[in-house]
């Protein structure tokens, strides 16, 4: 090839931008995060994460770092129940993910209402940290990030259930990433006691719902079957990757800048970090999330009548379908009970037929829950009935400090009178008492000490 033949002898145009739908996320999110925290834990943290490192300028550095957040904000885009966040927002706090910079302010007097701005905690002791006993802040150092499809913060944390999240959030922390010499995993052999393990899901019916309900919506792909023998050399776990998108052919994915707010969440794919990670697999950054990759579980969500019982039942393990259809079958309180009583019990095999059968049928309580709450009311009894005997105890000796005190304040009086009159005070009690029992009592009286009867007649002036 001559020289006037060769590419570099035309003037360059200048390398392709990078389509960089993704948020550069830590990886403590999954290794700390999801395994130990409340749902409203992983959606508040995700949300700041999204919003944090989701939208970075020409430098690569977050836009805004510390994030001013409204009540509004959480129920709308975190899809967080208002009742709980105040409690969900401590519990991040004290789990070292976040910090407070300015706390709310209601509305007063000559004061407009204003948002608490919160802002990711970072560790810049060099240590990458995964027991959550002595997490301080998410590793500051190079590395130990993972380049996160937006649609799992925008579509999967949001909307699922904490079980489905920790679901497909370990496929991805353990194919993506998982950095190699080589480059990152397209797929990992895991097995189903490798994900109960590392996501803390105790339940393994709840953990299969789950992984189908992930297989199903799309979320993930099983490349292989698993292999379950008596034999340990024959056994295989199966094989899962996140499911991505074919490569667009159209790769025009908007500005790197921010877009105005009231379309913030508008446009879900079309932000995301600007500095694309060494080895990523071919369609990694070229992930457009379009309309129809809005899974089902949000499609369904939108369509039932009470959201929180829809979102109570799928947490319980429950399909979309069969959560929606439940979620007609009471209140929240009878679903609770029911849902509380299954392990009492003592379901063998199938837990949710059971449960489903029981909201159904509105079954009774079961008798180990009778006999607590009948324990449980006779403990409550027995603890009025203490609190009305101590009560009456402290009147009683209220009442006789008071007589104490009364006598003592005549009895002074009394001491000052001159003899005559003391006895003119006896006589009069004897003609006034009502039996001869307190007749010769008060004969038998000390004029130096009388009883409280003479006095209270020096005191009436008789």
């Amino acid at each position: 090839m001559t020289r006037a033949n060769h590419p570099a002898a035309k003037a360059f145009p200048g390398f392709e931008h990078f389509t960089a739908n993704f948020v550069y996320c830590p990886n403590q999110f999954f290794d700390v995060c999801l395994p130990h925290y409340s749902r409203g834990v992983i959606r508040l943290v995700a949300y700041l994460l999204r919003r944090t490192l989701g939208w970075l300028d020409e430098n690569g550095n977050p836009i805004e770092q510390d994030i001013t957040v409204s009540y509004q904000d959480l129920i709308r885009h975190a899809r967080m129940s208002r009742g709980t966040i105040a409690q969900t927002v401590g519990e991040a706090i004290a789990g070292g993910f976040i910090v407070c910079r300015k706390p709310p302010c209601s509305k007063a007097a000559g004061r407009p209402a204003q948002s608490a701005q919160y802002a990711l905690r970072w560790g810049y002791d060099n240590r990458y940290i995964t027991d959550p006993s002595g997490f301080a802040g998410f590793y500051a150092g190079e590395g130990n990030r993972t380049p996160i499809p937006n649609a799992f913060f925008d579509y999967v944390v949001p909307y699922e259930t904490a079980t489905v999240v920790k679901v497909v959030g370990t496929v991805i922390r353990h194919t993506v990433g998982y950095q190699t010499q080589f480059g990152r995993r397209p797929q990992a052999e895991l097995s189903y006691r490798f994900i109960q393990d590392y996501a803390k899901i105790a339940d393994r019916s709840t953990l299969s719902a789950a992984i189908q309900h992930s297989i199903d919506t799309g979320f993930i792909h099983r490349v292989q079957d698993g292999c379950f023998s008596s034999i340990s050399s024959k056994r295989q776990a199966a094989s899962y990757s996140i499911r991505w998108l074919k490569k667009a052919k159209k790769t025009d994915n908007g500005p790197t800048t921010r877009p105005m707010k009231s379309d913030r969440f508008k446009n879900q794919t079309s932000i995301g970090s600007k500095n694309q990670p060494a080895d990523r697999f071919k369609n990694q950054t070229n992930i457009n999330t379009v309309k129809k990759d809005t899974h089902k579980q949000q499609r369904t969500t939108v369509a039932v009548e009470n959201q929180e019982l829809y979102e109570l039942l799928t947490q319980a393990g429950f399909k979309p379908l069969i959560a929606k259809q439940l979620a007609k079958q009471g209140t929240h309180q009878e679903l609770q009970q029911q849902i509380d009583w299954l392990e009492h019990r003592k379901p063998r095999d199938n837990k949710l037929g059971m449960l489903r059968r029981a909201i159904e049928e509105n079954w009774s309580a079961p008798e180990a829950v009778k006999r607590m709450e009948k324990q449980k009311a006779i403990r409550s009894s027995q603890q009025q009935e203490n609190l009305k005997q101590l009560a009456e105890d402290d009147r009683t000796t209220q009442q006789k400090k008071q007589r104490t005190k009364r006598k003592r304040e005549l009895l002074d009086r009394w001491q000052r009178l001159p003899h005559h009159q003391r006895t003119q005070y006896l006589q009069m009690a004897i003609a006034q008492a009502a039996s001869d029992f307190d007749r010769r009592r008060i004969c038998r009286a000390d004029l130096e000490n009388p009883p409280l009867a003479i006095l209270e007649l020096m005191a009436r002036g008789k």
